[in-house]
């Protein structure tokens, strides 16, 4: 690129300085013959005022040598004749009869001025064009260095060594715009590795763990089978096979989240939703909920993923809750509030965001005695921002002691631009 954009420059600069040479040397002759002519054409009248005023023929060559005399039938001084276009001539009665009065312009000093000029700006225009050409390829070198540069940290940049960043020149041009950009580009990378990475290390364990119970289980089953209560041994394999079933499903959902993959967006009616999750999944267990009496107000979401959101706040609830989980919905002016609370022991205020990590289980609350597999608080919130709401811990409310989250979700005017924005910002 540096030496095509210096030959362009090359050629443009050489057929620049060509024309205005052509051009000054037009101007230059065109200005000496003017002069010549003008000169020639001041003689033949400063003659013709000689002869007119009787003076010899013979001073007046001698004084103007430029000028010829032609009288009818002979010719006087050296030269004689019609002049051509370039010449200028009088016409003069005289004592000795009429004469015509001629001049022609000297345009040998005109050539030889063309000639030299032209010997000059040969060589001048040339070495102008390499000038150019050289400024030309400096300027392109130093232009391009810091995007050498970039190239070459970034190619220097492997799974291996994310944390490192391209050099970001002082310019403030596009060059420094495009190395913020790889920057940033490159964060967002490494952000996406090491949460992979924690992701798979944190699945290998998660199911390493039933995997070992349940071969542990059939060993000593097989190891003394006329011992082995098969009843309960397939009871307990059946147990650990669906949890394995569940983790399973649950990295599954969670890796199409994280491939953001389109959501199949409807019109919903939030109460009319968790009604039917709550008599689907929990008939017979203490959730109560408060949803206003007015028509319900639509969201713009998925059926499926928003239930399951729904139960997955249910089953947090109520595996914590000592009595009953209360599900509030509420209306703002753009958006519906979704407030699920427990009368559990809560959720301590440094954990209300770890909470919603992968795997994540407090010491207490959440162990795998307990239940669950650690992801289904994670698997809420990435679904709420997939649809542009958020999903966070609040403090509890002065009358209560549990847990308390709070799931927003936008009314459609404002669901699609903020369902980008939170996938954005989710990457």
């Amino acid at each position: 690129m540096r030496g095509r954009a210096t030959l362009a420059v090359a050629l443009v600069a050489g057929i620049a300085l060509a024309a205005c040479s052509a051009v000054l040397l037009y101007a230059v002759h065109t200005n000496l013959v003017g002069s010549a002519q003008t000169t020639a054409r001041d003689h033949v009248e400063q003659a013709a005022r000689q002869l007119d005023a009787g003076t010899p023929v013979a001073k007046v060559l001698t004084a103007l040598p430029d000028v010829t005399v032609v009288t009818t039938g002979s010719a006087h001084g050296t030269q004689t004749g019609e002049p051509d276009g370039d010449g200028a001539t009088a016409s003069v009665t005289t004592s000795g009869g009429p004469m015509v009065v001629q001049a022609y312009p000297d345009l040998a000093p005109a050539r030889t001025a063309v000639v030299v000029l032209t010997w000059a700006l040969v060589p001048g225009a040339a070495l102008m064009v390499l000038l150019v050409a050289g400024l030309n390829w400096y300027a392109m070198g130093r232009a391009l260095r810091p995007v050498e540069d970039i190239r070459s940290e970034f190619a220097d940049i492997t799974a291996h060594s994310l944390h490192n960043r391209v050099p970001v020149p002082g310019s403030e041009d596009e060059v420094a715009s495009l190395a913020e950009t790889m920057n940033g580009t490159l964060d967002q990378l490494q952000r996406a590795v090491e949460r992979l990475r924690t992701f798979t290390s944190d699945a290998s364990h998660e199911l390493r763990g039933p995997l070992t119970t349940l071969k542990a289980r059939l060993e000593l089953a097989l190891a003394r089978p006329d011992r082995a209560e098969w009843p309960a041994v397939g009871r307990e394999a059946l147990r650990d096979t669906v949890n394995l079933e569940e983790i399973v499903d649950d990295l599954l959902l969670l890796a199409r989240l994280d491939a953001h993959r389109p959501l199949k967006l409807q019109p919903l009616g939030v109460t009319d939703l968790l009604r039917r999750t709550i008599a689907e999944r929990y008939p017979h267990r203490p959730v109560v909920l408060v949803a206003p009496a007015e028509p319900d107000e639509p969201v713009l979401g998925s059926r499926t993923a928003l239930a399951r959101l729904f139960s997955n706040l249910l089953d947090n609830g109520l595996r914590h809750a000592h009595s009953t989980v209360t599900v509030e919905l509420r209306h703002t002016e753009d958006e519906a509030v979704v407030e699920v609370r427990d009368d559990g022991p809560g959720i301590p205020e440094p954990d209300r965001e770890r909470v919603f990590h992968r795997f994540t289980r407090l010491d207490n609350a959440r162990t795998r005695g307990v239940g669950g597999t650690g992801l289904g608080l994670a698997i809420a919130r990435d679904i709420a921002t997939a649809h542009g709401g958020t999903l966070t811990v609040r403090p509890p409310r002065a009358a209560d002691r549990g847990a308390r989250l709070v799931l927003t979700l936008p009314r459609p005017a404002g669901a699609l631009t903020r369902s980008c924005e939170g996938q954005a910002a989710h990457s």
